[in-house]
This record gives structure tokens, C-alpha cells and sequence, in this order.
């Protein structure tokens, strides 16, 4: 007797494959923040009816990454200082379990691993002063962690934070980068050495504590890089015409 096909063996349905191509588009902001989302627009880049777009689209709401308006349509979200610091909040919050966990449930080959990813990451902050690719590695680390925690539920919790944090990371410019250096990655590099010390000691306390501070350490560096954003977007006061005296 054949085996049942089960919901995660067969093949993605339509409206998962646009909702994961658009949510690409939408983290790389190649679809920039603001922007509606026409649905026959979309229909007739993937060649397919308006319902999977319409069930995308609803995919898309339940991430975070747009909002669906009944009678209007959908756009992407906008950058926003207090729902920017709710997702750091969360990512702290969400970091901080998972690295308690994994101090308990790391095998001793995983904690070779991970101090071997370690000085990976150190050697990059240490090569180049490029902040994205810090962040690529940086995040690769945590995951790995999630990962060894033992924790699906919160790994799925973190991955949807961190994706939205990802989409954040965009309004790091070049000139940003420039300006501020890699403080924050030299920082951080010192943060993930004792964080990785602590769980592969099976102090999950202490891992709990320098993982909130780790993400903290981002939490800064992201503020003043959205206080440069938004000065460079704010849209400019209409100017008021005074009344000529007859």
C-alpha cells in the first residue's frame, strides 16, 4: 500500500510559491516600502487567476509584511520607529529563550561547531567593515543555535522576527556605513564569543542575558540608522502664502 502524501511532501501551491517570491522581493525592497500591491498586476507576472494572489497576499499579512485594506487593496508596510523597536523587543526576547535552551540541549560535537562558526564570524568582522555581510553571518550563528535548541515552536517565532528585522536592515546606506564603521560588529564579536562560551557551558542564564544584550547591541545601531532614513524621506511642510495687506 502506497504511503499517504502528507501536506508537506507535495508540492507548494501556487499562492505559497508568489507569497514567497513577493515576501523576496518585499525583504530585498526590490518592491519598496509604501508600495500597493495591484492584484492583477501581479496575476499577469505569474501568469495565474486572482484568487492565489488574493490567498499570497493574506499569506503575506499573517508575516507582518503588508496590510490588506478591504475596498482598496494591499501594500507593502512602511517603515515605523515603534513597530521597528516591537520587532527588537521580540527579537530579544525570542534570542534570549532559544540560547537558554540550547545551553541545556547542545551536544558537545554541536558546541565544537559553533565555536568553530565562531571565529568565522570574528574573522569577518575583523576583514571587512561591510555591515550586511556581519549581519548574514551573524544571523547564520543564531540560527544554528535556534536550530540545537530543541525548539520548533520558537524557532518559528524567531524566524518570522528576524525576517522582518531583515526588511528593516534596508535603510543601512553605504554613507551610513562610512560614517559609523563597525563598531557595532566589533561589539557584537565580543558579545557572540561569550554568548557561545556560556552555552557550551550550560549556563543558560548568562546565555540568556548576553543574547538580549547581542541584540541590543543591533537595536542601537539600527536606530540612528533609521533616524538618517527617515531625514532623508521626510516629505517636505507645505509652505504657507501670507496674505497680502491692501
Amino acid at each position: 500500500m502506497a504511503a499517504t502524501k502528507t501536506e508537506d511532501d507535495s508540492a507548494p501551491t501556487q499562492d505559497r510559491v508568489i507569497a514567497r517570491l513577493l515576501t523576496d522581493d518585499i525583504v530585498e525592497w526590490r518592491i519598496p516600502p509604501g508600495s500597493w500591491l495591484r492584484e492583477r498586476e501581479i496575476a499577469a507576472r505569474f501568469g495565474v487567476s486572482h484568487a492565489p494572489v488574493r490567498e499570497a497576499f493574506r499569506h503575506l499579512a499573517r508575516i507582518g509584511l503588508v496590510k490588506v485594506v478591504p475596498w482598496r487593496g494591499t501594500y507593502v508596510i512602511d517603515i515605523d520607529e515603534h513597530a521597528a523597536n516591537e520587532v527588537y523587543e521580540l527579537w530579544k526576547s525570542l534570542f534570549g529563550v532559544v540560547c537558554r535552551l540550547a545551553a541545556v540541549e547542545m551536544t558537545d560535537r554541536d558546541g565544537r561547531e559553533l565555536m568553530h562558526r565562531l571565529v568565522e564570524y570574528k574573522d569577518v568582522t575583523q576583514r571587512t567593515e561591510n555591515t550586511f555581510e556581519h549581519i548574514k553571518v551573524s544571523n547564520r550563528i543564531g540560527r544554528f543555535i535556534a536550530k540545537r535548541s530543541n525548539a520548533p515552536l520558537a524557532l518559528e517565532l524567531l524566524d518570522r522576527v528576524a525576517l522582518l528585522a531583515r526588511w528593516q536592515h534596508n535603510v543601512y546606506t553605504d554613507s551610513y556605513i562610512e560614517t559609523h564603521g563597525n563598531d557595532a560588529a566589533k561589539r557584537s564579536a565580543i558579545l557572540y564569543d561569550a554568548l557561545c562560551r556560556h552555552i557550551v557551558a550550560r549556563d543558560g542564564d548568562a546565555a540568556d542575558a548576553v543574547a538580549r544584550d547581542l541584540i541590543g547591541v543591533t537595536q542601537n545601531s539600527f536606530g540612528r540608522a533609521l533616524e538618517e532614513y527617515k531625514a532623508r524621506h521626510a516629505k517636505p511642510k507645505p509652505s504657507r502664502r501670507r496674505a497680502k495687506v491692501t
